[in-house]
């Protein structure tokens, strides 16, 4: 679509003698100049290393760049010279914000500030002096009849309520050092990644009543090794009633708690429940809102444990929400993120990571790894 505009440009201004348009290529007539055109997906990304000579490059729609593109990208694109005899190149991202754990996100506005070595300029509509009155009233109409999608479309936020993301970034701000009772029982969780080093991280999460207390992630550990880390945090935390992803990798804890359990090495009293998001949801026959009759069942509105789950820990989040902005709220579902929370600002990108989807018959799936991003292993405890 670049490309086509960039045409439709050259035809307008009369300038279609200067240039020799090709399939992927647009070149100056009697110049060096030459722009070509190429894909950033995963497939095609490794094309890019080959490039050199270039001095300006333009990633547009950056917001579906993944990191394997990125990471190819950018020591590609150091090796050129600048333009214009500069002694740098210059990379032009354009995108609509998603997530703040998008690449394009972290490489440019880390933590939400744009870093110091680039030049990041927010551009709406509302600078665009040339739209057209129809195009001003569609905007207007969403900005009256659906706030969430004019926030995100029209004015670059990131995705929230109205859109698949499943926790909205501002639900999640407000839960961050929410004052609430801490009080209740202790419970702990464990998501296993296995033992290679890199990648994949297992993570280790404890909560008392309804405040995280604690979170930690390390990888390279083998089954056991990883339980008896996990062991000591829960100890330590008094929590007695704690869950491991079972799934996969998650199996070898089953083995090194039954083997600890024979050399009576666990902690007396402590409780080990497998769970797997795969499994079949929890109180099927209970509405989904307990509040209303007229709610479908468990059963009936969730594909699986995994889409349960992340829904009611959404719940959690728009409890917190509610409460923050003085509204009536559930005091018994809610969630509070400490401030000085290890991991916090990960922790934030990986609850907003996952998106809503539909199975076959309708029933409510999650997809915790859209458009390849990584695992939300934080979230995930």
């Amino acid at each position: 679509s670049a490309k086509k505009l960039i045409e439709e440009k050259i035809e307008a201004f009369g300038v279609g003698h200067l240039f020799e348009v090709q399939q992927n290529v647009i070149k100056r007539i009697g110049g060096k100049g030459e722009c070509i055109f190429c894909g950033l997906s995963d497939h095609t990304a490794d094309s890019i290393k080959s490039m050199d000579g270039f001095h300006i490059w333009w990633i547009e729609e950056a917001q579906s760049i993944t990191e394997h593109s990125m990471q190819l990208l950018i020591p590609t694109v150091r090796g050129n010279k600048g333009p214009f005899g500069a002694s740098q190149p210059e990379v032009w991202f354009s995108w609509n914000p998603r997530r703040r754990a998008d690449p394009v996100e972290k490489l440019l506005r880390p933590r939400g500030k744009a870093r110091e070595s680039a030049i990041v300029v927010r551009a709406n509509y509302t600078d665009n002096p040339f739209l057209a009155q129809h195009e001003l009233d569609e905007i207007e109409f969403d900005r009256v009849s659906n706030p969430d999608r004019f926030a995100h479309v029209w004015l670059g936020d990131y995705e929230s309520m109205g859109s698949k993301v499943v926790i909205p970034a501002l639900w999640i701000d407000a839960a961050i050092g929410l004052d609430i009772d801490p009080t209740g029982r202790t419970f702990g969780a464990l998501d296993v990644a296995g033992a290679d080093d890199g990648g994949d991280e297992n993570a280790c999460a404890i909560r008392r009543g309804s405040i995280l207390t604690h979170i930690d992630k390390w990888n390279g550990l083998d089954g056991e090794l990883t339980l008896r880390r996990a062991m000591a945090m829960w100890n330590d935390a008094g929590s007695d009633d704690n869950f491991y992803d079972s799934a996969g990798v998650g199996e070898s804890v089953l083995t090194a708690w039954a083997g600890m359990g024979r050399r009576n090495e666990c902690p007396k009293g402590m409780r080990l429940t497998a769970w797997n998001g795969g499994m079949s949801v929890i109180n099927p026959d209970e509405r989904i809102d307990p509040r209303n009759q007229r709610a479908p069942r468990n059963k009936d509105h969730y594909a699986n444990l995994k889409a349960q789950a992340w829904f009611s820990l959404r719940a959690r989040f728009e409890n917190a929400y509610k409460k923050k902005m003085g509204r009536e709220y559930d005091a018994t579902h809610i969630i509070s993120l400490p401030s000085d929370l290890p991991y916090l600002e990960q922790l934030q990108d990986e609850l907003c990571q996952p998106h809503k989807k539909e199975s076959g018959t309708g029933k409510v799936l999650v997809d915790k790894q859209p458009d390849g991003a990584q695992s939300p292993n934080l979230a995930d405890a």
